[in-house]
């Protein structure tokens, strides 16, 4: 049937589909197990499910392994799929995206299982028979054509759910029909020719009638050798030897250009696992190299009994070596075989599940012009080769393994000649089925998937994680200048433009976040050093409840008294007082005022008198203008960003903090600086839970400022664990992962990027975050020397810039490069690196 010139497929229902000759098959979509970027026991593992997979099949079987490209309209669509009303400077960046991704597509690999139904009985024999004769009898005479009975669908049906049944779950299979099939045979006869949609999966309904599958599926036109492009048709033989390629035409769409290969001969000396993934390494170049599976899997005991006849082949030769003089020729080569054979044997006997597999691996590459293809094959043989592996172009049967992909085709005598024997375990080692997708559906473009050759775009959208009650929250660490802080602003810039609202906290001395909000149309900075606006809690907040909590909690902390300190409690009294009406204050200052005034109980005015003259202290520093200058306006909690500017502010060590006699000693600015950051942190999350419809990104740089206090990290940790309920995430960045926070908090981020860390021990710390099993010595060099390397002149070369570990909100891990913004205003704001000097003329 590989040498049809008809597609073979007549009949289609539900995921069932019947042939020309009769033969039933069933068809599902399977997922790839997530490898490329694994340590060698997860890939292990992944090894071990494919060998699961191998075994759980009984006889011939397809596997396709198809490479499909999402056209720029798709992301494009993605990318403004649940933004209501999007901005102009979205509309923007989502244009340049799509003439971004008109030169260099993205796209995934699929994979389809397709196993036949009929068994190879007498009965069913004759009425494969029948259907096939019924069919050409009704078509020679142009008669009704009848479909196949409804007793040979259920039979067929209740074998389809018996092999469902056995694949195992990580490979998640699903059924599909005619829309499924029509993508897979429209790929087939146009890849290489034009962009394709990508696949969209929908579940198969159950059908009450079947569909005559010849009048919607492409009938091709196979030109081996394209000689129809050649204008002399005399052309000597050495160049027709040359022409190992096919031109597929479908009258609707250009010519496309395939060729294809088949696996030959393997390594000699072997293969050791990981390192010889055989199937795998074709996802390692950018090309786009189809591949089909022909297998057939036979239980090891129905094996045995042709080894057998095969160790008496053997005992006959040895008998003829004793009665022959010759102590040369082949006696060597009968050990070798005997040694093999006993190998061979003891593998298949290792398990009582273990099966032989018989595969034919056939690659397909393809272009709008035969020299495309062929460069791409070369590409993919090249690679193969350095492995010891052949990749052999048959001359005159490039026709027969076009229609080896076709689902329902019989294998070709060029396939089956090719046909590699072994192991299940063995076969596994390839792992076929993987995929390294990272990110979400849709979303804004945060980065390029590189963790292969096969790029693909990496989708966040923290809203849209947030409304699936994931936590949306993200962690960025690596050294100085590797990234972090890029990528943390990229991802709060395309939230911003998307609708969501920024609160940033910044303690850089360039006040990085400060041009992003300043881009936007309406923003607060709030710079320490330089104050325009007030955060005094009694000014900025309008619930009297809220203002009297927020006071106490950033008085006691500033003034270093507990609650339950004389302070403390005569804090809390006269608060009382301000939200029972009984007392007009209306700001830090008039509170101050009134501690010092003879308003206060007798008793009490010591005690206040103290607190005012503390006060006093922290109104007269310069960070405290932001809380006591009443001539400041209040922060307007409705602007698009706040950015708290923290330049120049200190913070406690971890010995003043956890020691009270220390604690006690703090200066002025360290007393100040922790108060502030556990009141910003606050401030943060209160934005956050005002409005839950309005998604909300609470970014800290350098957190460890914020984290460094036991109020700052209670604050951090409590918007992590309940903002996805209010529609925010929070962004930590910082050098090593052990500044995001104790380990209960750093535990809580789901998403987390890793960039270059040249540290040895920071890196292993960083890995140890990223996921337990990464922190080996492989990993731990790609982060110090592979992740955006320093050229000799200390900088990194662009198209390296960005680079990162990053673990998903599934916790796939994989490598990506970062993109900033396409947009050249958004690009500047994100950009971190300060200019270089300025020479006088």
């Amino acid at each position: 049937m590989a040498d049809v010139l008809r597609q073979p497929i007549r009949w289609v229902r539900d995921n069932v589909f019947v042939t020309r000759s009769g033969v039933a098959y069933a068809a599902w979509k399977l997922e790839g197990l997530a490898y490329g970027l694994g340590t060698t026991a997860q890939k292990e593992a992944v090894r071990a499910k494919h060998q699961d997979f191998l075994q759980s099949l009984t006889g011939e079987a397809m596997i396709l392994g198809l490479v499909t490209a999402s056209s720029p309209e798709e992301i494009m669509g993605k990318m403004l799929e649940d933004v209501e009303d999007p901005s102009a400077q979205w509309m923007e960046e989502c244009s340049l995206t799509y003439q971004d991704l008109s030169d260099n597509p993205a796209g995934e690999r699929l994979y389809f299982l397709i196993a036949p139904l009929s068994r190879k009985t007498p009965q069913e024999l004759v009425n494969t028979f029948w259907r096939s004769f019924d069919l050409s009898a009704s078509e020679l005479t142009r008669a009704t054509v009848r479909p196949p009975a409804e007793a040979w669908f259920n039979t067929w049906r209740m074998r389809m759910e018996q092999i469902e049944k056995n694949i195992p779950s990580p490979f998640q299979p699903r059924r599909v029909g005619i829309k499924a099939i029509r993508w897979i045979t429209r790929h087939l006869v146009t890849r290489g020719a034009e962009l394709h949609s990508s696949y969209e999966h929908s579940e198969v309904q159950r059908a009450e009638s079947w569909i005559n599958a010849g009048t919607c599926l492409p009938e091709p036109l196979l030109d081996e050798g394209a000689l129809s492009d050649m204008e002399d048709v005399t052309a000597p033989q050495r160049k027709l030897f040359r022409r190992r390629f096919l031109k597929v035409e479908t009258g609707d769409s250009a010519p496309a250009y395939q060729q294809f290969a088949v696996m030959g001969l393997t390594p000699q000396a072997g293969f050791v696992f990981p390192g010889a993934e055989f199937i795998n390494f074709a996802a390692s170049i950018s090309h786009d190299i189809d591949f089909v599976l022909r297998l057939v899997i036979t239980p090891s005991d129905r094996v045995m009994s042709k080894n057998r006849r095969a160790e008496s082949n053997i005992r006959d030769q040895y008998r003829q070596r004793e009665d022959s003089p010759s102590v040369v020729s082949g006696n060597n080569e009968i050990d070798k075989s005997a040694m093999a054979l006993s190998e061979y044997v003891g593998e298949l006997t290792a398990s009582d599940r273990e099966v032989e597999v018989a595969a034919s691996i056939i690659f397909s590459s393809a272009g709008p012009t035969s020299e495309i293809a062929q460069d791409e094959m070369k590409d993919l043989r090249d690679m193969y080769a350095s492995e010891e592996w052949t990749l052999d172009v048959p001359l005159g049967g490039q026709e027969k393994l076009f229609w080896d992909f076709w689902p329902g085709s019989t294998i070709s005598s060029v396939a089956n000649e090719f046909s590699q024997i072994t192991t299940g375990r063995a076969f596994s080692m390839g792992v076929p089925l993987t995929n390294d997708l990272l990110g979400m559906p849709h979303g804004f473009r945060f980065a390029t998937n590189i963790t292969t050759g096969r790029f693909s775009p990496v989708l966040i959208s923290l809203a849209g994680l947030a409304e699936n009650d994931v936590s949306g929250s993200m962690g960025f660490v690596g050294e100085l200048g590797s990234g972090k802080s890029v990528a943390q602003k990229t991802v709060a810039s395309h939230s911003i433009d998307r609708g969501a609202q920024l609160i940033a906290v910044d303690h850089s001395d360039n006040q990085e976040w400060k041009a992003l909000a300043e881009s936007l149309t309406t923003a607060n900075v709030i710079d320490f050093m330089n104050p325009v606006w007030a955060l005094d809690p009694l000014r900025i907040y309008q619930s009297p409840a809220q203002r009297i909590r927020e006071t106490l909690n950033l008085m006691t902390m500033m003034l270093g008294v507990s609650v339950k300190d004389d302070e403390g409690i005569l804090l809390n009294a006269e608060l009382k007082k301000i939200q029972n009406k009984d007392l007009e204050i209306g700001s830090l200052r008039d509170l101050k005022n009134h501690l010092e005034s003879g308003n206060i109980h007798e008793a009490d005015r010591d005690v206040a008198r103290r607190i005012a003259r503390l006060m006093d202290v922290f109104a007269d520093v310069e960070f405290g203008q932001t809380f006591f200058d009443p001539s400041l306006p209040p922060m307007d909690f409705s602007a698009q960003a706040t950015v708290f500017c923290t330049h120049g502010m200190a913070l406690p060590n971890a010995e003043q903090l956890n020691n009270p006699e220390a604690r006690k000693e703090m200066g002025v600015d360290k007393t100040m600086g922790r108060a502030a950051y556990a009141y910003l942190a606050s401030i943060g999350r209160n934005i956050m839970y005002a409005d839950d419809s309005q998604e909300t990104v609470f970014t800290v740089d350098e957190c460890h400022h914020m984290t460094g206090s036991p109020e700052g990290t209670s604050t951090i940790s409590d918007a992590i664990k309940t903002g996805r309920k209010h529609k925010g995430a929070v962004l930590l960045g910082t050098h090593s992962a052990l500044e995001l926070g104790p380990p209960e908090l750093r535990g809580l981020i789901p998403q987390r990027a890793v960039f270059r860390t040249r540290d040895v021990q920071l890196a292993k710390q960083n890995l140890e975050w990223l996921d337990e099993s990464y922190a080996t010595s492989e990993y731990i060099d790609l982060v110090t020397k592979d992740l955006a390397p320093m050229d000799s002149s200390g900088s990194v070369p662009e198209h390296r810039r960005g680079e990162a570990l990053f673990r998903d909100h599934l916790s796939r891990v994989g490598k990506v490069k970062v993109l900033i913004p396409r947009a050249e205003n958004r690009a500047k704001t994100v950009l971190t690196t300060p200019p270089k000097v300025k020479r006088e003329a």
